[in-house]
């Protein structure tokens, strides 16, 4: 197995970033999507892969060996952090050098690294700007370049696509399905789903520091469905409740001081329906 997670967890001090949690995820090339909403544990699972923290508990190996601070792991994946905190004043060509120093390239194999990550990316004749005169997609496009230098067999992404407009969306998502089919690894985070299902049929589902579920696309769909969801509506409370209970998706109601919460299943049937009802008033 590529990766292994054995009852693994990862505490803040008191605070419970993941609960003990339990994958695996198999050698060769392919996507798996890892979903969840903001505060899910995404961010410290991906942490915990790549090597950037030690397991609070259980055990978390990566090519067969624990992650953190191992260079033999380290060495073989690539990371794109979540944010964009790049250093404006700099040429994408000359920080792309800098990193692969930093990775142990030199020389002639350096200059053939970062011009191979370019031209993956497709930013070959765009390298020479600085960050400060780039969109956030083509900086999106660099970070990613930089972590292709040494050619990783695992590649991960937290949450690549916040803020990048469609274009810049599908750009980033045709280049990640071209690395997928060369043979890379790819483990991707996002809080939505249609992102991920975009991208893969294999995705991991988190909340509130635990994993729900393991599967494809239709099957996550369905388990969604299957459980409630809450949707609290502001404005004219009484119309909302009493189109509400008309709905045979709804499973509870509760009357709040300004607002109406709804708990309905199957929640992509409802909301055209309720967006319909807002709008016709």
């Amino acid at each position: 197995m590529m990766m292994t997670l054995d009852r693994a967890s990862l505490r803040y001090g008191p605070i419970l970033g993941l609960s003990p949690t339990t994958f695996e995820l198999p050698d060769g090339g392919g996507i798996t999507g890892l979903l969840g909403p903001n505060g899910a544990g995404k961010s410290s699972l991906l942490q915990l892969l790549s090597g950037l923290l030690p397991p609070s508990g259980g055990e978390v190996k990566v090519f067969g060996e624990a992650p953190f601070r191992n260079p033999a792991v380290l060495s073989r994946l690539g990371l794109v952090p979540e944010g964009d905190r790049l250093p404006t004043g700099l040429r994408a060509d000359r920080w792309l050098r800098m990193m692969g120093e930093l990775s142990g390239l030199s020389g002639e194999g350096l200059k053939a690294a970062v011009a191979r990550s370019l031209d993956i990316v497709g930013m070959s004749d765009r390298a020479h700007l600085t960050f400060a005169r780039m969109s956030k997609g083509m900086r999106q496009r660099i970070r990613l370049a930089q972590a292709l230098l040494h050619e990783p067999e695992l590649l991960i992404l937290d949450e690549p696509f916040n803020g990048l407009d469609p274009e810049a969306r599908l750009t980033l998502m045709a280049l990640l399905r071209d690395l997928a089919a060369r043979g890379t690894r790819i483990l991707v985070s996002s809080h939505i789903l249609g992102e991920i299902a975009q991208l893969t049929d294999r995705i991991l589902l988190l909340f509130r520091g635990r994993l729900l579920a393991e599967g494809t696309v239709t099957e996550i769909r369905q388990l969604l469905d299957r459980h409630p969801v809450e949707l609290r509506l502001t404005g004219e409370a009484q119309v909302l409740a009493r189109w509400a209970v008309e709905q045979p998706e709804l499973a509870a109601l509760r009357m709040e001081e300004d607002a109406v919460v709804l708990s309905v299943r199957s929640p992509r049937d409802i909301l055209p329906r309720l967006q319909k009802a807002a709008a016709e008033g």
